[in-house]
């Protein structure tokens, strides 16, 4: 998943994607552990993207601080 793509989605669509892949992960772990994972770029993208949604989900926390903060 792209990061504009991530930046296109609500805020509860963000969570709920959170949610989807961090089941994906848990199964690429579990996947791993018995070695049956065959693509392990799947795994790696699953860590990448859950860090890009992390940080949209965090900047638009901080957007909202400030725009309290400025309110004042």
């Amino acid at each position: 998943m792209k990061i504009y793509q991530i930046r296109e989605l609500s805020t509860p669509d963000l969570l709920n994607t959170l949610k989807d892949q961090y089941e994906a992960l848990e199964n690429y772990t579990f996947q791993h552990a018995s070695g049956q994972l065959e693509n392990y770029k799947a795994m790696r993208n699953t860590k990448r993207d859950i860090a890009r949604i992390l940080t949209v989900i965090n900047e638009r926390e901080a957007k909202e601080k400030n725009q309290q903060k400025k309110d004042k």
